[in-house]
């Protein structure tokens, strides 16, 4: 994890990192404390195992980008890449990912570029613990399409942090789509001057953690859309926040959950407009369904606004499953394991109804299927 073989600057990096852990609370909000659960379960420290596939991470058709990007092995630098300055730890598990990371990226897009087939990230552990760190820069006038899979067996612990920064007048078309098995930890965070198309599906069947952090730069725009199934035990940490740091900025963060059994999921929205984001545009919205008793779900909105010339508008619910619409479902012929799939599947999707790229919405509604399979039986 820590090879002598390293360049100087990444062994005192990682000490830095190591340090600045120890310093940091586990949210970087105090605010959001109250909310820490399972606690033990986010660090990795007592994990001995590598994964042994850490190499497959990458995955591109090789003709289609053919000179347009540019891969480095963060290992292989002399020197601290600047990007490396332009992200500081937000929070306890962030730092620890970038003071342990065994594999790292800086990926470069040269600007002028226009791919519609996505460049893949496969964060996949069969064993032990996987830890990476990715830098992606987005050249100017470009689009680009990213698709970020996460998945682990049962016994196996995923933890990446991936920075991207995009540049003037490009547009990123992003998925994350997380079913692990075992633990999982994903810190994403942007730095934009374009426009950002963010789809994400989380159906983790144990415990996961999920940190998208978005700071939007002058003409730059966001379009957030989270879904989240919870079924048995599984639980969810989930925080999506979003700085307008200058004006003429634009946010969408949408956010549904369905949640069966015993799954718990929190879910702490952010959208904070500071005193330079004039003429400004935000809104937030959280809803959950709850599918059974024992489930539970917690929304913390938040709007934290520091200039006037604004609009910003938040909803939020938490409902159990309308009885009238179950039975209406069933007087069509249903029966109630159907009729229940039938309309948490409905309900789920319907977060996604903006979206625009197909390929990534067909993969989303056929994990959807998937993960709600359950409820044929």
């Amino acid at each position: 994890m820590k090879s002598k073989s390293e360049p100087d600057w990444l062994l005192e990096y990682r000490k830095e990192e190591k340090e600045a852990a120890n310093k940091l609370n586990l949210e970087d909000r105090k605010i959001f404390l109250k909310y820490v659960e399972r606690e033990s379960e986010l660090y990795f420290d007592e994990i001995l195992e590598k994964n042994k596939e850490l190499d497959n991470l990458l995955y591109y058709d090789k003709e289609t980008f053919k000179d347009k990007l540019d891969i480095k092995n963060i290992k292989d630098l002399e020197k601290k890449p600047e990007q490396f300055y332009k992200f500081k730890d937000l929070d306890k598990i962030e730092a620890l990912i970038n003071s342990n990371f065994e594999e790292g990226f800086v990926i470069t897009f040269k600007d002028g570029i226009d791919i519609t087939k996505p460049f893949i990230i496969k964060q996949s552990a069969d064993s032990g613990k996987k830890i990476t760190k990715i830098i992606l820069v987005i050249g100017k006038n470009s689009k680009l399409y990213i698709d970020d899979e996460v998945d682990s067996s049962k016994n196996a612990y995923s933890g990446q942090n991936l920075y991207i920064v995009l540049e003037e007048d490009s547009e990123l078309n992003f998925m994350l789509l997380d079913k692990s098995k075992g633990r999982s930890i994903t810190n994403i965070r942007l730095i934009t001057k374009g426009r950002v198309n963010f789809l994400s599906l989380l159906t983790n069947e144990n415990m996961g953690r999920n940190r998208l952090w978005v700071n939007l730069l002058e003409h730059s725009e966001v379009n957030i859309q989270q879904g989240l199934i919870g079924s048995n035990e599984s639980y969810f940490d989930v925080e999506s926040e979003i700085i307008h740091s200058e004006k003429n900025t634009n946010s969408n963060l949408n956010y549904k959950a369905v949640l069966d059994n015993s799954s718990k999921a929190v879910y702490k929205g952010v959208i904070r407009q500071e005193k330079q984001a004039a003429n400004s545009y935000a809104y937030l919205s959280e809803h959950s369904l709850i599918l059974d008793k024992n489930a539970k779900s917690i929304s913390v909105p938040s709007l934290e606004i520091e200039t006037n010339e604004l609009k910003a508008y938040h909803s939020a619910s938490s409902q159990p499953l309308d009885k009238e619409v179950l039975f209406y479902a069933m007087s069509r012929g249903l029966d109630k394991n159907a009729a229940v799939k039938m309309i948490a599947e409905g309900f789920i999707e319907s977060v996604f109804n903006k979206a625009e790229n197909a390929t990534f919405i067909d993969t989303l509604k056929n994990s959807i299927e998937s993960k709600m399979e359950y409820l044929s039986n």
